[in-house]
């Protein structure tokens, strides 16, 4: 099995951040109204009953709010642990790294996940949506078609992986490797139908689709650019440079 360099990701900061706050602002609404109403119940003054009112309906709208963004950050999680789970069935010779936050040229890149082998290097941005998505890479946006029909629409992610490549590329670059790196896209959702007509060099996988076998003989059979052990070393030891700078700060 590969090897999984495991560290705090910035998804799980910020479910433990979102999490906090939520229970903060549960505390403050809960002392504020109930102060407020003390007061109101000694004096019936009708703008401290308005203040009650706001009060209530601030905390309402905070909930919903972070609720959302609970889920959406739970959903990223789950798509990130899911291919995790499918990446590590890579052999031995292959290391994972996720989640990577790279700074470069005063730009920064979240990349999700860096598979390093005798292979080469790979990016994997995993998206974890549901419904139907549909569009061309040729394409900024590409649309999301919910099951209960709500659609809207999402940014292109072999653009983004284009990106992260790219910067990736740079970094290393910059400290002496100069290795052509592979963008790959994972859909993890199962409940995903992916319809994106590709007319790029980047490949993406559908869970719905085989993709986990596929994208796993696609990492370990692509013999065009491979690296040596000494090689591989070297990418390595920079990328766990990256996860050592992002544990400090």
């Amino acid at each position: 099995m590969a090897k999984i360099y495991h560290h705090e990701r910035r998804l799980e900061r910020d479910l433990q951040h979102l999490k906090q706050r939520k229970v903060l602002y549960r505390l403050l609404s809960t002392v504020g109204l109930c102060v407020t109403i003390l007061i109101v119940w000694q004096y019936q003054l009708l703008v401290l009953i308005l203040v009650a009112v706001a009060i209530v309906g601030l905390y309402l709208i905070s909930q919903c709010s972070l609720s959302k963004q609970l889920g959406k950050v739970t959903a990223g999680l789950a798509g990130e642990d899911k291919a995790l789970e499918v990446l590590r069935n890579l052999p031995a010779t292959y290391s994972i790294f996720p989640d990577i936050q790279i700074v470069v040229d005063g730009r920064t890149s979240q990349l999700d996940t860096i598979v390093v082998g005798p292979t080469g290097i790979f990016v994997v941005e995993v998206k974890n949506h549901a419904g139907v998505i549909t569009g061309h890479t040729n394409e900024q946006q590409l649309l999301q078609i919910k099951h209960d029909g709500y659609k809207k629409t999402i940014y292109n992610p072999v653009k983004q992986v284009a990106t992260h490549t790219y910067r990736l590329h740079r970094y290393l670059y910059q400290h002496g490797v100069d290795f052509w790196i592979q963008g790959t896209v994972y859909f993890a959702n199962g409940a995903a139908k992916v319809d994106v007509a590709n007319h790029s060099s980047t490949p993406i996988f559908s869970v719905n689709e085989n993709g986990s076998k596929r994208l796993l003989y696609y990492i370990e059979e692509r013999q065009s650019r491979t690296l040596a052990k000494s090689e591989q070393r070297t990418v390595e030891k920079l990328i766990k440079h990256i996860v050592k700078k992002q544990a400090s700060n």
